[in-house]
């Protein structure tokens, strides 16, 4: 009796597992078959996903994958703010080109019409060609009234940016704001008075006294080494030729010349270098300050 008892318990416990397991595997096919259903009716490569997803990578900053999701997305549906983002991921992509060919194609009836105009004179702006820039921007075909201030700011960027000739003081300056007006003046008096060396003014001052071109240009280490190196060659070739020594005195004199004749060259050098380096900077500084702010141009909340 005892064990037949047992036998009806292990039993009653062996069908309770395999209800469960039952259960179990009932419930998850019917939630694989009713995600499965849901997934074929969720269309990932719809316009309206595609357009959903590209948004989210145009403010993730990945500009290269939301230029493809725009492009697919524009085949079905025609919207200017769309198009201005596909036309400004070209731009983010330094693909600049492009960028100002698909601005251009929203400059009429579009909602966005003054901010493509901006955009396509970014575009122009960012692709290096300055005097291109300058020319199309005086366009009024180019130019906009709503962001007329940007576009005049951002033409006289350019002035500090190339070798152009910098415009009155008084006209430059107005179009900054009151709070940028110190800096811009202090790059506006760097381009117009820079701080250069004069090449021959070096190498005359080191032919007078070698190795004081090299100070005139700020290397006064270097100066004062072709000084004194100069200035033993030429003991040593006195002395030599003083005790008779011939062949040393004409050697050291055609050492002490080679000397005199190198820190010549090398002072001029030295001067071009160092006029490479003021310029260098002054357009890194000037780089810098002007993308920090963004060239002073708005942001875009579309």
């Amino acid at each position: 009796m005892f064990i037949e008892l047992k036998v009806v318990v292990r039993l009653l416990s062996y069908a309770k597992k395999l209800t469960w397991k039952f259960l179990f595997l009932y419930f998850f096919v019917n939630s694989f078959l009713i995600a499965q259903t849901a997934s074929n009716d969720f269309n990932f490569f719809s316009p309206l996903h595609r357009l959903s997803f590209g948004n989210h990578l145009y403010f993730e900053r990945d500009y290269l994958r939301a230029l493809n999701e725009f492009r697919e997305y524009l085949k079905y549906e025609n919207q200017d703010t769309a198009r201005f983002r596909f036309a400004e991921c070209f731009l983010r992509i330094g693909r600049y080109q492009e960028a100002a060919d698909n601005f251009k194609g929203l400059f009429y009836n579009s909602t966005l019409q003054n901010e493509s105009r901006l955009a396509y004179l970014e575009a122009q702006f960012q692709s290096g060609d300055l005097n291109s820039f300058r020319s199309i921007a005086r366009q009024d075909i180019y130019t906009s009234a709503k962001y007329s201030r940007e576009i005049e700011r951002l033409y006289y960027i350019t002035h500090l940016m190339d070798n152009s000739t910098l415009p009155d003081t008084n006209i430059f300056f107005s179009v900054f704001p009151d709070s940028n007006k110190s800096n811009v003046r202090n790059f506006y008096q760097r381009k117009k008075h820079p701080e250069y060396k004069n090449p021959v003014t070096a190498a005359v001052l080191s032919g007078i006294l070698p190795g004081l071109g090299k100070i005139y240009v700020g290397e006064i280490s270097d100066g004062l080494t072709s000084l004194i190196a100069t200035g033993v060659l030429t003991l040593l070739a006195f002395d030599n030729f003083k005790q008779s020594h011939n062949f040393r005195g004409w050697l050291f004199t055609g050492l002490a010349a080679i000397s005199y004749t190198g820190n010549i060259y090398g002072s001029a050098a030295a001067a071009q270098i160092y006029n490479a380096g003021i310029k260098y900077n002054f357009d890194n500084d000037v780089k810098i300050y002007f993308e920090k702010r963004n060239y002073f141009l708005p942001e875009k909340y579309f």
